[in-house]
């Protein structure tokens, strides 16, 4: 570290990269607060034309990220909106950048630039993925836990006489988030002349909650045949509770192997970070081996196979 923090260029490249990024990320946030209003507008506005000329809002779900032609920022998209984090895909690529640099420069790790670089690099990218996917299932979780109260929502609307539209629009003033806005989103779309199955389809996609598949077939279904919708629905949400109780069970039976996961991976860290702080000289002979990077690198391998030996294991589809 202290070799490589002594060539001025390098010390001159590291600062020039976190103020010009720095920048980026300041000049972005004031212009995504100063025109967040004419930005609705113009979405709302855009949301009508493309409505009547073309029933397909993706592209106003884009329009934010710029040209989108790969699969991995395409994925980065999805999780993004699925964690319900309202920023753009080049804002994340520039906080993961910002991070990274940061970690290049704090990082008190006596490699080659290139293996620093390399390690930090995927230090940033991992914390930013696992950030966003932590939102992700924590989201996903609340909307599986409001779908049954949705569905009984929808029912007891439909029972009462009013239309599929309208108990959408309930559903969208009574729930709270994630479900509420969610919905708000789904009647704003049937509203500006997309087609319910359509609009439900979307929000499946928006949401990621697998059982929410389940929904808009019943509804698709139903408008196709006809039938008794409200009674299809109430027992649909019958038998998600008790998907959702038999998973909560689950939850509880494998909770010893889960527990002993996080144990196992946490320990050769914790007890690093301990150890470091006790003697911070103890470690001085290992970095300066030139077999310590790999070594590292070996144990982080093994540690991720256990832990994705350890996930299958108490993991179960229900």
């Amino acid at each position: 570290m202290n070799a490589a923090m002594s060539e001025p260029w390098l010390i001159y490249t590291l600062i020039f990269a976190i103020v010009f990024i720095g920048a980026q990320l300041a000049q972005s946030a004031i212009r995504h607060i100063l025109q967040q209003d004419r930005r609705t507008a113009k979405r709302f506005a855009a949301l009508d034309k493309v409505a009547r000329a073309l029933p397909d809002i993706d592209v106003l779900r884009k329009k934010d990220s710029g040209a989108l032609g790969s699969v991995l920022i395409s994925r980065l998209r999805l999780l993004i909106v699925q964690s319900g984090t309202q920023i753009a895909v080049v804002r994340v690529l520039l906080i993961a950048a910002g991070l990274w640099l940061l970690l290049l420069v704090i990082a008190p790790l006596p490699w080659s630039l290139f293996n620093r670089a390399l390690s930090t690099f995927l230090a940033a990218g991992s914390l930013v993925y696992g950030y966003l996917s932590l939102k992700r299932s924590r989201r996903i979780a609340r909307f599986g836990e409001q779908l049954p109260d949705i569905i009984d929502v929808i029912v007891r609307s439909l029972r009462a006489g009013h239309p599929l539209p309208v108990s959408l629009s309930l559903v969208a003033r009574e729930m709270p988030a994630p479900a509420g806005p969610e919905f708000a989103v789904v009647v704003d779309e049937i509203t500006y002349g997309r087609d319910i199955s359509g609009a439900l389809g979307q929000l499946e996609q928006r949401v990621g909650y697998p059982e929410m598949r389940f929904l808009v077939a019943s509804i698709t279904i139903a408008q196709q045949t006809g039938g008794n919708l409200a009674e299809v629905l109430a027992r649909l949400a019958r038998m998600l509770r008790e998907r959702f109780r038999l998973k909560r069970k689950v939850l509880a039976l494998s909770a010893e192997g889960r527990f002993s996961g996080y144990a196992l991976t946490s320990l050769p860290v914790g007890l690093f970070g301990l150890i470091h702080l006790v003697s911070s000289t103890y470690y001085l002979e290992f970095w300066a081996s030139p077999v310590s990077s790999t070594i590292l690198q070996i144990a982080g391998a093994l540690l991720l196979i256990g832990n994705v030996v350890i996930y299958k294991m108490v993991h179960f589809k229900v």
